[in-house]
């Protein structure tokens, strides 16, 4: 698992411009600043990488993400990808109070969750975060600013897809 946390850590070293960039569009312009944070620690966790993510992130964004490496972790572990999304989402629906639709991590979590591969749940996380360029924004700090971040990705579902990414990658695509 250090490995990989590793990777998602080079990775978002490098993304972390950008996400903080998609997240000035309509937010706080953090989000990369706070996922890297987050992934430093869990990295650095002997166990429990998810608590860690939650601890160092902070704020709602640690609470939500913390559920999507607790998904990871037991994939790592050999629990099946779709079931294991699956309950991520719905744990992030039920702290967050979004849906499907509100240009959340969501839009690209929950496709991915319909997924039966790590390949597969990749790829429908980044159509779901696709389509976040027209939605309106229904929650978080996005649905405060004009236009409500029509026209922008949205920040969280893009790092959704750039773990899944990761985990696929290091997978070979299975698992």
């Amino acid at each position: 698992m250090t490995d990989i946390l590793a990777a998602a850590v080079a990775r978002f070293e490098a993304l972390e411009d950008q996400l903080n960039a998609l997240d000035a569009a309509a937010g706080d312009g953090d989000h990369g600043a706070t996922m890297l944070k987050g992934l430093r620690a869990a990295a650095a966790a002997d166990d429990a990488p998810e608590k860690a993510f939650r601890k160092a992130a902070g704020g709602a964004s640690g609470s939500l993400f913390a559920q999507v490496i607790a998904a990871l972790t037991r994939i790592d572990a050999g629990a099946p990808v779709g079931p294991s999304l699956a309950e991520a989402a719905e744990k992030i629906a039920l702290i967050g109070q979004a849906k499907p639709g509100d240009k959340t991590m969501l839009d690209a979590l929950l496709p991915a969750a319909e997924a039966e591969s790590l390949a597969a749940a990749a790829e429908a996380a980044d159509q779901g975060r696709a389509a976040t360029v027209e939605m309106t924004a229904k929650r978080g700090r996005a649905r405060y600013v004009e236009g409500a971040g029509v026209g922008h990705v949205d920040a969280g579902a893009t790092s959704v897809t750039e773990l899944l990414r990761i985990w696929a990658d290091r997978h070979g695509g299975d698992a």
